[in-house]
């Protein structure tokens, strides 16, 4: 059954997406939660028309993404934390602070985006990635020192 997305469906696509599914699957999640409709021959003509409007305002997402991780990359954050005589943190560096800092520096990112493989627990430098949207991350040059 051909769906055509209202909004994006994870593992499956972006908003806009005309897709093949299987009938259950359209019939039993996608159309009643809304995320989709039923790509009939008026939709599809629809949609063919809307495709060039679509792919713009994808451009100018994608463009605004990057405009966000080039800013992202320039970036030298420091955090001050209290720490112990070797070095070790008192607790630990966690996404939310580094979304906070981030935020002070003036660009906005949700801290789920934030991708830190294990909380920070050690003073010292770190590249730290950023999920910015659109397929776009950069990496974030953070220091954490003695407060």
């Amino acid at each position: 059954m051909k769906v055509i997305l209202k909004r994006d469906v994870k593992g499956l696509g972006h908003e806009g997406d005309l897709k093949e599914v299987k009938d259950g699957y359209a019939r039993n999640f996608l159309l009643p939660s809304g995320a989709a409709a039923l790509a009939d021959k008026g939709a599809v003509a629809n949609w063919e028309r809307h495709r060039d409007k679509r792919e713009e305002r994808d451009r100018a997402i994608r463009e605004a993404a990057e405009a966000t991780s080039a800013k992202l990359r320039e970036m030298r954050l420091e955090i001050p934390v209290k720490a112990g005589e070797k070095g070790r943190l008192f607790g630990a560096v966690t996404n939310r602070e580094v979304a906070e800092a981030i935020a002070q520096a003036g660009v906005e990112v949700d801290r789920h985006n934030v991708r830190l493989r294990e909380p920070i627990k050690a003073l010292g430098e770190y590249r730290v990635d950023v999920r910015v949207g659109a397929g776009v991350d950069a990496q974030v040059a953070v220091a954490v020192v003695q407060a």
